[in-house]
């Protein structure tokens, strides 16, 4: 994001509102997919090229306008987006998981049947970057590929919601440890291994996790420094690759209300966010 941003001529101010952040993110973000056939390598060139541009990183991470990457879930405002083709469930019945972790949920890194929100943004009602989520429809490169129109659904969380917050590959490596099933857990996707150089470790048992929590919630600062990081101990080495975006994946209704808002007719668009 630091190396797109300093590209474009951006300043530590620009980078203060939270909207040009978080698309900036998500249009950097696209270089390093891990199936781009040069992901390693451009993980590799990101990082050499953000060296020199260390007092533009302090003037951003010391700014106290950004202290919400780091925040704890807002729980008054997480907006749910739900294209035609998604699954279309209900965040106010979402049942908790059980029985052990799947492959298909070590490889995604998130239980098979949840839904996930992203944080509402302070930004107007009708601006077109209105969350993490909307950033990724405008400007991502997911496998998120929404059929419109995108419904809109802000929920309201509980007080007393469990929420584990992912603000660090560590934090990531220590939910696994604590939760992680290490009698039957699968091995490393390969072919995740083979295209971008990333040993994804184990997951996760979700029905452990959600002993103790209601949701798992991926910061803003979780996305920057905690993607594609590998985090080793004497036990296992994991690599959270699969967010792309500030988002909590939740594992049972916690939800004081939901209000349905306008649909998203289309992909977000703003011709006042730089693009490189």
């Amino acid at each position: 994001m630091f190396v797109l941003a300093d590209r474009l001529g951006l300043s530590a101010e620009r980078l203060a509102a939270p909207a040009t952040a978080t698309a900036l993110a998500s249009t950097a973000l696209r270089d390093l997919n891990p199936w781009t056939g040069q992901a390693a390598a451009n993980r590799a060139r990101a990082l050499a090229l953000v060296r020199p541009l260390r007092d533009l990183v302090t003037g951003v991470v010391t700014d106290l306008r950004n202290a919400w990457w780091s925040a704890p879930l807002d729980r008054g405002a997480q907006l749910l987006l739900t294209g035609q083709d998604d699954p279309q469930r209900d965040p106010m019945h979402l049942q908790p998981p059980d029985g052990p972790i799947d492959a298909w949920e070590t490889y995604a890194q998130t239980r098979l049947r949840s839904i996930a929100t992203s944080t509402e943004l302070p930004v107007a009602h009708d601006a077109p970057i209105r969350s993490g989520a909307h950033a990724e429809l405008a400007c991502g490169s997911s496998d998120w590929d929404a059929v419109y129109p995108v419904h809109q659904v802000r929920l309201r969380v509980s007080s007393t919601a469990r929420v584990y917050e992912v603000d660090s590959a560590a934090d990531w490596h220590r939910l696994v440890q604590r939760y992680g099933d290490w009698a039957t857990r699968p091995g490393s996707d390969d072919n995740l291994r083979d295209a971008a150089g990333i040993d994804n470790g184990p997951a996760p048992t979700w029905s452990r996790v959600a002993d103790d929590y209601d949701g798992v919630h991926l910061s803003f600062d979780g996305l920057l420094t905690g993607l594609y990081v590998p985090h080793t101990t004497q036990e296992v080495t994991t690599t959270l690759w699969a967010g792309n975006w500030e988002s909590t994946h939740w594992l049972r209704s916690v939800f004081t209300s939901a209000t349905t808002l306008d649909d998203l007719p289309q992909a977000p668009q703003d011709p006042d966010y730089y693009r490189p």
